[in-house]
């Protein structure tokens, strides 16, 4: 049907827009592997693409911050990515992985569209839609 490019900033001025970006992500940067992540409390995550199957994108993450390393020792980085996530019904946690149903969230706003295949690709997003 369509395929959509952005930049990393782009997509996230859209996300931010329309209230999908939760509020503990304060900045998004192209990494080696995927994305940088900078979130409230100075801490950077490493995100890196998975899988995009049906419209639902499995994002791993990782950090060699020391901060990060001892709060998921303590249990503390899931118990604050599940509280992070709560109010967005698209995204869901899986272990040390991250899933995002994009095709839920379009849907919720422009019907008719979904998403077939989603890449990185350095400093942009392409999506295809179906």
């Amino acid at each position: 049907m369509a395929t959509l490019t952005f930049t990393v900033g782009e997509a996230l001025d859209i996300l931010r827009a329309n209230g999908l970006l939760p509020d503990v992500i304060k900045d998004v940067r192209p990494g080696k592997d995927g994305l940088r992540i900078a979130i409230s409390g100075g801490i950077e995550i490493a995100v890196r693409l998975e899988s995009c199957r049906d419209g639902v994108l499995r994002l791993s993450y990782s950090s060699g911050s020391w901060a990060f390393a001892l709060a998921d020792k303590a249990g503390l980085v899931e118990a604050k990515i599940d509280e992070a996530i709560r109010p967005h019904p698209f995204l869901r946690r899986d272990g040390k992985s991250l899933e995002l149903d994009l095709n839920g969230a379009l849907q919720a706003r422009v019907k008719g569209l979904r998403v077939g295949d989603f890449q990185l690709l350095g400093d942009s997003i392409r999506i295809d839609l179906q």
